[in-house]
């Protein structure tokens, strides 16, 4: 069973989500802590699959917290929510390396479920939040992600955007980020959208399994060229079926 736990002090929105997270996902088991060190004991008893991690809490703080869990349990994905703006916190929150950052808002949009389903089929569990019983599982062809969409604000003095992928965070980070070409670093320029479907319309995205940094910079007409805003994401691009069926006839 896919394990939730929701790292709020705030008991009301607890139940909020809770409620949500039972209604999209109703075999999803999930766990409540009401700050770190009821985080912590629980994850070092019973570590979960996500986590959703509220900014401000008593004692350490939201990305304080997801630091320290992120060194013990990287596998852990984490999504920190928050009432803040989201630019503000993306700047203070770089090496603290949360998965997602989403509004505290954005759970009555739908946003959420639509992320959760896919980390559901990155991790092999049912949209329902259960997993599958490998009897029937062992003759299936694993669940595909065909398509990702990659999105971002709209910048209104930005005339066109570059998007940056790698497998090391730390290239896309601020401190030590390069506008020019960079070993383990590829890019792409968008104009005229804020959008990017992939594989579609970036066939050269890395089609190995696991979990990629996405930095994506705006630039004005003069070439001006931004810091990145990052997010990260699990890529896993399966193969098509093969037929089902076949033959060789004699005409």
């Amino acid at each position: 069973m896919f394990r939730t736990m929701l790292v709020e002090d705030s008991y009301v929105f607890r139940q909020v989500v809770k409620l949500y997270l039972q209604s999209e996902f109703p075999s999803m088991s999930i766990v409540e802590a009401a700050d770190g060190v009821e985080a912590l004991k629980e994850i070092n008893s019973c570590p979960p699959n996500l986590i959703f991690m509220d900014f401000i809490l008593p004692g350490e703080n939201g990305l304080e917290l997801t630091s320290k869990i992120k060194a013990s349990h990287p596998d852990i994905m984490i999504i920190v929510l928050t009432s803040y703006d989201l630019q503000e916190i993306q700047k203070v929150a770089t090496q603290c390396k949360p998965d997602y950052f989403f509004n505290k808002g954005s759970i009555a949009t739908g946003e959420i479920a639509t992320l959760v389903k896919s980390i559901l089929s990155e991790k092999g569990f049912r949209p329902n939040g259960s997993m599958e019983a490998f009897e029937l599982r062992r003759g299936k062809i694993a669940p595909r992600v065909l398509k990702r969409r990659i999105w971002w604000e709209s910048v209104p003095e930005a005339s066109n955007y570059k998007v940056y992928v790698s497998r090391n965070r730390t290239l896309l980070e601020p401190d030590h980020f390069s506008w020019e070409k960079t070993p383990e670093v590829i890019s792409r320029v968008v104009i005229g959208k804020t959008e990017l479907i992939i594989p579609d319309e970036w066939p050269e995205f890395p089609t190995e399994p696991g979990t990629y940094h996405i930095g994506i910079t705006s630039r004005d007409d003069l070439g001006n060229q931004s810091d990145p805003f990052l997010l990260s994401g699990a890529f896993k691009f399966f193969a098509p079926p093969a037929p089902l069926k076949g033959g060789i006839e004699k005409l």
